[in-house]
């Protein structure tokens, strides 16, 4: 029998949940926005969308945990989605900046240099050091300075400069089954994970391509923000985006494993559910951490096939006493 002392008793479970009240009407406009009706609910399968976990690798998901010691945004209990706020962006892009200018002027100078010396015999050597002087003080080293800060910080031998803040746009709690949705890091609303739907919402591009949006709607307020889940993949095909509502589903419900994917390999021991799963089917502890990224790519081609989503479930109709 699993252990469920880590889960709260509002944790979502798709084999034993109370019956959900039936939909509000909803008007013309919203009905527009929403796209039409919702995805179904599903008892979530193993599916996931590959395009999100496709990059990075799990090497460099291996690497970034360690060098953030341990931390990571998503684990046996939460996953956090938010974004550095407007002057970490901005900072984010000038140590951008910085590298290039370490890692491609460097050595394009030094060539300029070399070929300079071949080719006009009649440079000076006092105006090369001066050039090579003025390049250092105004160009390498600010650049040097403002990169290795970046990456030590980043690192956690130095501390993180102060408005390199995160800001978190919203969570989802396997172990208490809430959504919670946030704006300028202040809670905006928090509900249970079974009273939201999820949209997904078309519109044509100016060359009339449609693109694709996919949300999470609470199904008995009419907020103006909304849990914005297209984020998790670049792709813009509709059944990854299925793929991406199934591999939520799956994550919230406590009474089936996590998904198999690289950003949660650390966190399954963690989990009693997904631990007594993985016992139970002999799984590799480390399956993701100890294949190289040509058996990784392998591994992706297999999981592109299967129903984008599990077997459907009424929440309204269908559920039994929790």
């Amino acid at each position: 029998m699993t252990d469920t002392a880590q889960y709260a008793d509002t944790a979502w479970n798709s084999e034993r949940y109370s019956n959900q009240k039936p939909r509000p009407e909803q008007g013309t406009l919203i009905k527009l926005l929403q796209g039409g009706d919702p995805l179904p609910w599903s008892r979530a399968n193993e599916t996931v969308p590959v395009s999100m976990i496709q990059e990075p690798t799990p090497s460099e998901i291996k690497q970034r945990i360690n060098d953030n010691k341990g931390e990571t945004y998503w684990d046996e209990n939460q996953c956090t989605i938010g974004s550095l706020n407007r002057w970490g962006l901005i900072y984010f892009y000038i140590t951008m900046f910085a590298k290039g200018f370490i890692v491609f002027v460097i050595p394009a100078f030094i060539l300029a240099i070399i070929l300079l010396i071949i080719i006009d015999e009649s440079v000076k050597t006092s105006e090369l050091i001066d050039a090579i002087y003025v390049y250092i003080l105004y160009v390498f080293l600010p650049s040097g300075l403002i990169w290795g800060y970046f990456e030590a910080s980043g690192r956690g031998h130095l501390p993180m400069p102060w408005f390199m803040k995160a800001v978190k746009h919203f969570t989802f709690s396997r172990a208490t089954g809430m959504v919670t949705r946030y704006k300028n890091n202040k809670e905006l609303y928090s509900h249970s994970f079974p009273e939201f739907d999820c949209y997904l919402v078309s519109s044509p591009s100016h060359q009339g391509i449609l693109s694709y949006q996919l949300h999470l709607v609470h199904r008995y307020h009419r907020y103006f923000d909304s849990i914005p889940l297209h984020g998790f993949s670049t792709s813009q095909q509709p059944e990854e985006f299925k793929r991406i509502w199934n591999m939520i589903q799956r994550y919230m419900d406590t009474s089936q494993p996590m998904p198999d994917i690289p950003e949660l390999e650390l966190a399954r021991p963690r989990d009693p559910t997904t631990a007594a799963w993985d016992k139970q089917h002999n799984r590799k502890p480390d399956y993701w951490f100890s294949i190289d990224d040509e058996a990784f790519q392998e591994a992706l081609q297999e999981l592109r096939f299967g129903p984008s989503m599990g077997p459907e479930i009424d929440l309204f109709n269908g559920g039994t006493q929790a």
